[in-house]
């Protein structure tokens, strides 16, 4: 079984704000598999990465943390916000430097080079597709920024520390905590929620 969205009405314009769950991340990474450049970008996207983040990532620009772990962090050297680094999976960083090597790349040119603009339209292109594919509407309000609001959320949940909001705003490049707390972080999302519930007897 599917776990259903998170939606919620913009309290101060049209449309509608989402946070994806587990299942529903793997199916837009899944929509684009044979589609290496975009599914590169959705997997960036759910990564923490603005939509135009992602036209300008280099092989370059993944570090590993240490040695001994498959830990990346990705550094963003010209975000909205200035430097900073946000972690990827090993897995991501492994599908960015194999498109880099293939494509035959040089160390500082961009993996997808493409127009932010064209990044939008392959998740708007995936949402309205997966919609009619699954018969779910609320896809079809799925933006570019509902991948990194769904990231920010669910990092937030699953770092179990006083300092998480601090620290995914740092990864995320927020500089305004009530912008980060009003527009990007969500509810729980629903499957913690069952197990919150069932930890404390409420089933």
């Amino acid at each position: 079984m599917v776990i259903p969205m998170q939606i919620e009405p913009m309290p101060t314009e049209d449309g509608y704000r989402c946070w994806l769950s587990s299942e529903e991340q793997e199916q837009i990474v899944d929509f684009w598999s044979e589609e290496p450049d975009r599914k590169l970008a959705i997997e960036l996207m759910l990564d923490g990465f603005r939509g135009e983040e992602t036209t300008r990532v280099a092989r370059q620009d993944f570090r590993q943390l240490d040695a001994e772990t498959e830990a990346f962090k990705v550094r963003i050297r010209e975000g909205k916000t200035g430097y900073r680094e946000c972690p990827v999976s090993s897995q991501t960083r492994l599908n960015a430097v194999t498109m880099s090597k293939t494509k035959g790349l040089r160390q500082g040119e961009p993996i997808i080079d493409v127009h932010p603009r064209t990044v939008r339209r392959w998740v708007k292109t995936a949402a309205e597709a997966l919609a009619k594919e699954t018969g779910d509407d609320d896809w079809r309000h799925v933006r570019p920024h509902d991948l990194r609001r769904t990231w920010a959320t669910h990092t937030f949940f699953r770092l179990d520390a006083h300092y998480a909001a601090d620290v995914i705003m740092r990864w995320g490049g927020w500089s305004d905590r009530g912008t980060f707390e009003s527009n990007y972080l969500g509810r729980e999302p629903d499957d913690l929620a069952a197990e919150m519930m069932d930890r404390a007897g409420l089933l």
